[in-house]
């Protein structure tokens, strides 16, 4: 028998990952400057933070965020200051695709980022809340409801990068560029918002 809703859990971890938020618009920026190819390490922080959030999330360490509130409190500043930050690097979108490694997030921002994503955090608590099965064993518990999430976010990254580098083949101007850059921008300012209600 199993011990969780397996495919409630699939579901709501498919919509959590293929939704837009700060990783996914990170993952298209970076696929439309820097092609399908250039990204891995970008990909490879996202996932490594990802898992080590959800291994927390798992063993209870967001329950002691949220309900805390002055921890609760720096985890929002520092999540506002990340999205601004990264809203102003996404609106700054190049019609044609860099290869400088300078202009790149690599694995430790990536990786990093994840422990101030709002969005990262929603989908840990909400899934944890949710869906963690209940074997008698916490740590199965823990690595299933871990993996099972990891595997449904993998495609999804790639979804969002090649749906990037899909894009930088077909916005060549500067100005839909400077459109879609500033779009991108709003998004992450409407992210910031949500984030305080």
């Amino acid at each position: 028998m199993i011990g969780f809703n397996l495919t409630g859990y699939l579901i709501y971890a498919l919509v959590t990952s293929i939704t837009p938020g700060p990783n996914n618009f990170m993952l298209f920026t970076h696929g439309k400057d820097h092609g399908f190819k250039e990204v891995k390490m970008l990909m490879l922080g996202i996932f490594m933070g990802f898992v080590v959030l959800l291994y927390a999330g798992g063993y209870g360490i967001a329950q002691l965020i949220t309900h805390n509130p002055n921890l609760a409190f720096a985890l929002k500043l520092l999540s506002s200051a990340w999205l601004f930050y990264l809203g102003l690097v996404l609106s700054k979108l190049s019609p044609t695709i860099n290869h400088q490694p300078t202009s790149k997030i690599g694995f430790s921002k990536a990786f990093l980022m994840q422990f101030i994503n709002p969005k990262a955090w929603i989908m840990t608590i909400g899934g944890a809340a949710a869906f963690l099965p209940h074997y008698s064993n916490i740590h199965l518990n823990v690595f299933i409801f871990t993996m099972i999430f990891a595997a449904v976010g993998v495609p999804c990254m790639f979804v969002w990068v090649g749906f990037g580098d899909l894009i930088s083949r077909m916005l060549t101007s500067d100005k839909a560029n400077r459109i879609l850059g500033y779009y991108l921008f709003g998004l992450m300012m409407v992210s910031i918002v949500t984030v305080w209600l």
